[in-house]
């Protein structure tokens, strides 16, 4: 008789990452990475990837390239708040699962995101609102565009902007634009 170990999932998935270490090879991360939402880098003269243990506790552990050498790159901030990963991590096999890394919070973009939290803004947050007022012009421009204009985490000038739209100081295009924004005239 085949007896099978079943993998149980939490009811509740992790939503925070915690960074384990840094390591030189890919292989060395999996001993780290171990319970859900583990994080380990994999660093080579340069960030290479991202290695975390699957935080929606299907077991998997999930590579993300930061490597522009071996295709299309995430983008890694790594500040004194945490982590943030851009874009969205979104797994096409296996459990599914879509999310966002932000300040080492896991934003869910599927079947959790009802007990989603965004990070607090920091103190800085009103500084960065007008760095990004002043950025937006007539034209509607992606905030991804405006983040790397100003070398900040897209997730924030995302908040930004936004604040901006709810100031009546910019305005979001809708549809295939929603998330590009202009200054309100």
């Amino acid at each position: 008789m085949l007896t099978r170990r079943l993998r149980l999932r939490p009811s509740e998935p992790v939503r925070r990452l915690t960074l384990r270490g840094t390591v030189t090879r890919r292989h060395e991360a999996d001993p780290l990475a171990t319970a859900p939402g583990d994080t380990v880098l994999v660093h080579r003269d340069r960030p290479r990837a991202l290695v975390i243990a699957c935080p929606d506790g299907c077991g998997e552990k999930l590579t993300v390239n930061l490597d522009p050498a071996l295709g299309p790159p995430w983008r890694l901030y790594h500040t004194k708040r945490g982590l943030t990963l851009y874009p969205s991590v979104w797994r096409d096999s296996g459990c599914g699962s879509h999310f966002i890394v932000w300040n080492n919070t896991v934003q869910w973009c599927d079947r959790w995101e009802a007990g989603n939290r965004e990070p607090e803004p920091e103190q800085a947050f009103p500084d960065l609102v007008r760095e990004v007022a002043a950025r937006l012009d007539e034209r509607l421009r992606p905030y991804v565009t405006v983040a790397g204009e100003l070398d900040e985490v897209p997730w924030e000038v995302l908040r930004a902007c936004r604040a901006l739209a709810r100031a009546g100081r910019a305005v979001e295009g809708t549809g295939k634009q929603s998330g590009w924004f202009r200054r309100s005239v």
